[in-house]
């Protein structure tokens, strides 16, 4: 449940933050119906919810509906009637069938599927984006799951291939990296250990110097899962009443950085970025590959992966650990990518996840972060948002949503939990003491049942019969400075 709320809305919060001026762009369809007529071509159409005057490449009827495709240029906007095959007089039937027969497309169960959340999420289909996402998923496989990865990919502004998108679906699976870390290593052991191994005697040390990696990495994994608990995982010890009211030591801020910003160290979330930097700043001669390599790989999960990956002999590991070493290599981009922004962007989403405390190896939490970019380019904590998605031992499913605005925070806390608002109230008091510490003060929090799953989906945006009556899930902007709770604390 927590994944398709997590991508649901993702999905949601990029399309609100470029929505909030409307804009067409050159190759977005919509289905048309003219409202007037005007000489010289011009029209009013209705596409979808918007009424726009526009200039039609070919004459329309009044009341005609079809569909239609914004034009690259300025004003007036320029619309494309898509015809029908073979007939460029004769606009294209307005169904789904329709538009499918005039882009050039098969009409099948898997493009009629396509093109309606293309056309839904106002994805530009012109024919290099259509074959991309046609492309991606005849690759990825033809699922809900590949699919909403490649309309992240694309809403991010990153390329729809086959890597990208694996790697976000990987990322959105939310399988628990410390998991995935230890399994790998146990299977990798086993290949090394067997006495009929049929390992090349390079490719077992390229074995070897990965399981250090692994090893130290969970090690690292398992130190900020305590440190982000704030305690040695006490809470998971507690029934819920006494853990809400405990009053345990706040977590020292500047030690949940540096574990944090070690463990992103030890995956390689960063390894790209500074091994370019290496190689520009010395020059290619003086360079010792060999050893800068080997240091790489000894302390970089995602380096040390990579090269095993690449050997000459990884064929001749068994197919199921070359499975979980891509599966691997793939959480890691994933993560990589969902805190990529544009450098010159005024406007930073990203989502992170970190180590559940107390249990390290269950779901990941993950973190959505909100931030218009300050001067210097950081992220402003005084105006931002964070919204956490948890599944915790004691209180269950749980997500949090605060905005902060000014400095003044807005909690919304979701959970179906009968005694939650009780124990909410009992909070109140030192989460305002502890924020009033930070310089923060507490607008106002409250308790809201988990939305039902059925709405998050990005298949449609229409209700489904079994989505009955299911509430939409629509929440404030909002971050988080500081938060008690049973299992997780920042």
């Amino acid at each position: 449940m927590i994944q398709n709320m997590l991508i649901g809305q993702m999905l949601d919060q990029i399309q609100q933050v470029r929505s909030s001026v409307i804009e067409l762009k050159s190759g977005q369809v919509f289905s048309g119906k003219v409202l007037k007529l005007f000489p010289d071509n011009m029209a009013t159409v209705q596409l979808g919810g918007l009424t726009v005057t526009a200039r039609l490449e070919t004459p329309l009827e009044l009341g005609q509906r079809t569909w239609l495709q914004v034009q690259p240029g300025g004003q007036p906007v320029t619309l494309k009637v898509i015809n029908q095959p073979g007939q460029p007089n004769v606009a294209a039937d307005p169904g789904l069938e329709g538009l499918a027969r005039g882009l050039g497309a098969s009409v099948n169960e898997e493009n009629m599927k396509l093109l309606k959340t293309l056309v839904d999420q106002n994805v530009p289909l012109k024919a290099d984006s259509l074959r991309a996402f046609q492309q991606v998923m005849s690759e990825a496989g033809n699922n809900q799951e590949t699919l909403d990865a490649a309309l992240l990919a694309f809403k991010k502004g990153l390329p729809v291939t086959k890597e990208t998108v694996l790697s976000l679906r990987a990322f959105v699976a939310n399988t628990s990296i410390g998991s995935s870390l230890t399994g790998l290593a146990d299977s990798l052991e086993q290949a090394v250990q067997q006495p009929q191994s049929l390992l090349s005697p390079s490719l077992k040390q390229a074995v070897e110097q990965a399981l250090p990696a692994l090893r130290s990495t969970r090690a690292v994994l398992e130190q900020t899962a305590e440190i982000l608990a704030g305690n040695r995982g006490e809470a998971a010890d507690t029934d819920e009443h006494t853990a809400w009211q405990s009053t345990r030591p706040q977590t020292d801020a500047s030690a949940a950085k540096t574990i944090v910003m070690e463990l992103f160290d030890r995956l390689g979330l960063r390894h790209e970025r500074e091994l370019a930097s290496s190689q520009l700043a010395m020059p290619s001669a003086s360079i010792n590959t060999e050893n800068e390599s080997q240091q790489a790989v000894s302390q970089n999960v995602k380096a040390a992966l990579l090269h095993l990956l690449q050997h000459e002999d990884a064929q001749l590991l068994p197919q199921g650990v070359r499975e979980q070493v891509q599966l691997a290599i793939h959480q890691l981009t994933g993560q990589q990518l969902m805190t990529a922004n544009a450098p010159d962007s005024a406007f930073v989403q990203v989502a992170l996840q970190l180590p559940m405390p107390g249990n390290p190896d269950g779901e990941n939490a993950l973190i959505q972060v909100e931030s218009r970019r300050k001067r210097n380019g950081e992220l402003d904590p005084d105006n931002c948002r964070l919204f956490f998605y948890l599944s915790m031992q004691n209180m269950g499913e749980t997500m949090l949503d605060v905005s902060v605005v000014n400095r003044i925070l807005s909690v919304h806390l979701y959970n179906d939990g009968e005694q939650i608002p009780e124990m909410v109230s009992a909070l109140r008091g030192p989460l305002e003491a502890r924020l009033a510490e930070q310089g923060y003060r507490l607008s106002s929090i409250r308790v809201s049942p988990i939305p039902d799953e059925g709405v998050a989906s990005t298949a449609s945006s229409e209700p489904t019969a079994s989505q009955g009556k299911s509430k939409p899930f629509a929440t404030p902007p909002s971050s988080l400075a500081n938060y008690k709770g049973v299992d997780f604390r920042i």
